[in-house]
């Protein structure tokens, strides 16, 4: 009994160890975004971007091409279970789009709204989101 008691500890110790580990070793997110759009204070071109995970609190974003890059931190949000494509998720003020979200059946982080979509917010009666299929490529 002491060892079962003991096997099962290590079992969870080392669960709560390595899941983190597993998380972080995702793949990247590659999508082609067809038009200008703004993460936090920065407006990055149209073009193919890479997404990836730094941290538990920070995703990178580069354009593939250009080198382009920014740090854009995030909360995580429950996981769908339904699963499917990874999808950039825009909200969309007039002409000006503000990346919001990266989901998929592993991953769902939700950006934090930047000073200037908070004041589009503000000014506009409603927004639309538009959404990015992108294809996922791990390396």
């Amino acid at each position: 009994m002491t060892s079962s008691m003991i096997r099962t500890l290590v079992t969870l110790g080392l669960s709560a160890v390595l899941s983190p580990v597993a998380l972080l070793a995702q793949g990247p997110v590659t999508a082609t975004i067809p038009f200008d759009f703004t993460v936090g204070a920065k407006t990055l071109s149209a073009g193919t971007y890479q997404v990836k995970q730094l941290n538990q609190a920070a995703i990178l974003l580069q354009n593939v091409k250009g080198g382009t890059s920014i740090l854009a931190p995030y909360k995580t949000g429950e996981v769908d279970k339904i699963g499917g494509a990874p999808k950039l998720t825009f909200n969309r003020y007039g002409d000006s789009y503000f990346l919001t979200k990266v989901t998929s059946d592993t991953r769902n982080w939700t950006l934090y709204p930047s000073r200037a979509e908070k004041e589009m917010i503000a000014k506009a009666a409603s927004s639309k989101s538009a959404v990015v299929t992108a294809t996922l490529r791990s390396k």
